[in-house]
């Protein structure tokens, strides 16, 4: 059974205890394990030259009072400090994420600020775990890119005081620390875009529902449909992750329902995607599928035909959030972190429908 740290347990070692302050400094660590401070540093270091059973008596001594290295203090010391900030992302590979992360580093690195980075691959668990992590090293600030831990975890996190920025995500609780793009906005301007365009039959596939940023981009599209007298039939709407597999899948289960003349896809990648399940069943884009995606990644212009899609500001949306935090960091007033605005980009794979029909007239000439 724990007592309390200042009555020794077995052996005169004081015991962790659930009513102990937060921070154990290096200095009980060494008096409960009978060494020097020194001595307590190098295990922590790596253990160079020192005895195993002193540092076998060094990790007891951590693990029973709950010791977590203040690596900031060790930088001090080390007389290298430099303002460092947690960057935590679901992943690097998709360009989403490389280019905010990009903005983030190029504007830390002007304002003479080092960045550490941690990838939690969407699980909140990893985050939870990252961001304890960066507790421990005592990082001057967070930023968080699609968080996927909950609004009240979140909320948690801004008020125990660190300064944070969340990006791609917002909570009214702290607005001004969020930055991302008008998602409702900007599914209505898609819808939009295709409806000037003749199209009725619209269908959306949708991110996941569970996040913040698709949910919204839904309700802009329905909102769209609802305003032209389509009402909001939930049933033009697939659910879909934003990768090209579910794109393509969510495609076939939306063919199997008839064909729509018109698609909102919730990202680029899901988008070309689509295009895969068009092409396998025969059908082209824009001749028979006018096609709009989102974020205006490379991808967009790479594909044939170019895509007609939203344009997110990617990495402008980093270097903006990397300043704010700087800013706050420093004391200073903070440059107000904006709602982005969308913007349509439009390029092949969008037609009228009534040229849509020509074009298959065309396609269908030239192949007999």
């Amino acid at each position: 059974m724990p007592v309390n740290r200042s009555s020794p347990g077995r052996g005169g070692r004081p015991r962790k205890d659930a009513g102990r302050p937060a921070h154990v400094t290096m200095r009980e660590v060494a008096r409960a394990a009978g060494v020097s401070v020194s001595t307590v540093s190098r295990v922590i270091n790596g253990g160079a030259g020192v005895s195993p059973d002193k540092v076998q008596g060094v990790q007891r001594a951590i693990g029973e009072l709950g010791y977590r290295p203040n690596w900031s203090a060790r930088e001090l010391s080390l007389g290298s400090a430099v303002s460092t900030v947690g960057v935590l992302v679901p992943q690097l590979a998709d360009e989403f994420t490389g280019s905010v992360v990009t903005g983030i580093e190029r504007e830390l690195k002007r304002a003479g600020f080092h960045m550490v980075c941690s990838l939690s691959h969407g699980e909140p668990q990893d985050e939870a775990a990252a961001l304890q992590v960066f507790r421990d090293r005592r990082v001057s600030g967070l930023i968080l890119v699609t968080p996927s831990l909950s609004d009240n975890e979140l909320l948690a996190e801004y008020q125990a005081g660190t300064p944070l920025v969340l990006v791609n995500h917002r909570l009214p609780e702290f607005a001004d620390a969020c930055i991302h793009i008008d998602n409702e906005r900007a599914g209505y301007i898609a819808a939009r875009h295709l409806l000037e365009l003749g199209h009725r039959d619209i269908v959306h596939i949708s991110g996941p529902l569970s996040r913040q940023d698709a949910r919204a981009r839904q309700e802009g599209f329905l909102r769209a449909l609802e305003e032209a007298g389509l009402g909001r039939d939930a049933g033009r709407v697939v659910e879909a992750a934003f990768t090209a597999e579910d794109g393509e899948a969510a495609m076939r289960r939306l063919l199997l329902r008839g064909r729509p003349t018109a698609l909102f896809a919730g990202n680029d990648v899901i988008a070309a995607g689509a295009m895969v399940a068009l092409r396998e069943a025969g059908l082209g884009v824009p001749q028979d599928v006018s096609i709009v995606g989102f974020d205006d990644r490379t991808l967009a212009r790479l594909i044939a035909p170019p895509l007609t899609t939203i344009r997110y500001p990617m990495e402008d949306a980093g270097r903006r959030a990397a300043r704010h935090l700087v800013q706050r960091v420093r004391g200073e007033a903070a440059d107000p972190l904006p709602l982005l605005p969308p913007a349509l980009v439009v390029r092949a794979s969008t037609r009228p429908l009534s040229e849509a029909a020509g074009l298959r007239q065309g396609v269908g000439a030239r192949s007999s």
